[in-house]
């Protein structure tokens, strides 16, 4: 699929199709229908870029510098930059959720962390998406 440019379509349609989205993952219930739902949706490319886009934000939250984070994920400037100042830019929700919600969900995971099984999952038909099958604990 092409990209979409933003600037080819009516505040409407970009208004309606966004809201159709967000309505649609609203309503997925369990972690599986959450990982499904995106992988089927998302190429590995994109789903890696939002992954990577989480990633950054959770090292800025975690107070670390352009450098590390660069060093750290083998991102650029710009995308640390991107993230950044969504982070800062936005409302303090970002950061207050981000707090609460991703870092000790992060840490937990840390500590709990071990290879998981594989089972017949749709997910394993696509070699690409068995990595993150197994990340996701499913």
């Amino acid at each position: 699929m092409s990209k979409v440019k933003p600037y080819g379509l009516d505040y409407e349609e970009k208004k309606r199709t966004v809201l159709v989205m967000f309505e649609i993952i609203g309503r997925l219930r369990t972690k599986k229908e959450i990982v499904d739902f995106l992988l089927g949706l998302l190429t590995t490319s994109e789903a890696l870029m939002v992954a990577r886009r989480i990633e950054i934000a959770v090292l800025i939250l975690k107070k670390k510098s352009f450098s590390e984070i660069k060093q750290n994920l083998k991102v650029g400037n710009n995308a640390i930059q991107q993230v950044e100042k969504w982070f800062y830019d936005g409302d303090e929700k970002y950061k207050k959720w981000l707090a609460t919600h991703i870092l000790p969900e992060l840490k937990e995971k840390e500590k709990t962390y071990s290879k998981p099984r594989h089972t017949g999952s749709i997910l394993n038909r696509y070699s690409h998406h068995r990595f993150l099958k197994d990340l996701l604990g499913l």
